[in-house]
């Protein structure tokens, strides 16, 4: 009876041991899904594993059943590591990364992962697990972005250098969440800038940098550089956040204080960029005009010289330079006409007298 008793609490104790061990094991969140995969675009989803009492070492295996594509899935720890003793969540990066020649087609399966105590000898062989479902889907290009937050900072009034005019740049800083499969960026942010009460439209204005684009599946912070020509003073400003020209993705209403100059300290204000057209023009114009000069000086003086060379190189006779008597220099033993009387130089007229045929008498 005794050794019956002793048995039975001995079962009851390595039941108890092993339920501390394993007990409250599970993920979240279970699946890894995503149907705006594109190809050549990759996709990372975190799988945190959780444990209710981790009061010793455990080793999480890993095995990736999804027909057709387990070598587009990859896990940033390896399909075997440690769930340390303490540790109640231990992150897992589940990686998709989509080849370029990828059918544009659905594909579905599990991923499984096993806990079992990293030492054989413990006597503990009981393993607990959990399933992470995969349901992913390839297909074309789709560009689109949510506007998480939005956030408008201070700025000075603006400033003048001798008859140009900067304005005051404001930072319009937006958090994007990229929700298709290509890199996107917002076309260009408008600015409606109120009164303070809200009933007079005093300025519309828009973003004068080219917005950053966010890659595929990420969320990032991204700034629009705005100029304002308006005084200091309080103002109420209605924005717009366009995805496409003529398409608004999200609008509202913030409040912009606009101080004077030299006020804030860490304060960057526009430089050439910010000119407006008219300004630029008065730049442009004298320097364009300057240059044409210069251009038109650099190609008379060139003429001039070309012409000057070539009237040194012009045979004389023609140009009205010395004559000669070219029938001088021919071959004396080739026979000849008498030249009929020549022009000299001094205005009478000569004969030009073959020597080779004069017999000496």
């Amino acid at each position: 009876m005794l050794q019956r008793l002793a048995v039975v609490a001995a079962l009851l104790v390595m039941l108890v041991n092993v339920n501390v061990a394993h007990a409250g094991f599970g993920i979240t969140p279970p699946y890894v899904r995503n149907d705006k995969l594109t190809q050549g675009s990759t996709y990372t989803q975190e799988i945190i594993l959780v444990r209710g009492d981790p009061v010793e070492d455990l080793k999480a295996e890993i095995t990736v059943n999804v027909p057709g594509i387990e070598d587009w899935i990859t896990i940033d720890k390896g399909n075997e590591f440690l769930l340390p003793a303490g540790a109640k969540q231990v992150p897992m990066q589940v990686t998709v990364s989509v080849p370029d020649n990828a059918a544009y087609e659905r594909y579905q399966g599990n991923i499984r992962i096993r806990t079992l105590s990293p030492d054989p000898a413990s006597g503990v062989s009981i393993a607990l697990g959990a399933q992470i479902d995969v349901d992913l889907r390839v297909v074309d290009e789709i560009r689109d972005f949510e506007v998480k937050r939005v956030q408008m900072s201070e700025t000075e009034e603006p400033t003048r250098l001798w008859w140009l005019e900067f304005p005051g740049r404001i930072q319009f800083s937006m958090g994007i969440e990229n929700t298709g499969n290509a890199p996107v960026a917002p076309s260009k942010v408008q600015l409606d800038i109120y009164d303070r009460k809200g009933n007079i439209v005093l300025e519309t204005t828009y973003n004068t940098n080219e917005l950053d684009e966010i890659l595929p599946f990420e969320t990032r912070e991204i700034y629009a550089f705005i100029p304002t020509r308006l005084p200091s003073g309080a103002y109420l400003v209605k924005y717009s956040i366009f995805r496409y020209d003529d398409d608004i993705k999200r609008t509202g209403e913030l409040t912009l204080s606009i101080l004077p100059s030299g006020t804030l300290s860490s304060y960057a204000g526009y430089g050439f960029e910010g000119l407006s057209m008219s300004d630029k023009m008065t730049i442009f114009v004298p320097i364009g005009l300057l240059l044409l000069i210069l251009i038109l000086t650099i190609t008379i003086l060139s003429l001039r010289k070309k012409n000057k060379k070539q009237r040194r190189h012009t045979p004389r006779g023609k140009g009205g330079h010395e004559d000669y008597d070219a029938s001088y220099y021919r071959d004396p033993r080739t026979p000849q006409r008498r030249a009929p009387p020549q022009k000299t130089q001094y205005g009478g007229s000569h004969e030009v007298v073959d020597l080779s045929r004069t017999r000496r008498r």
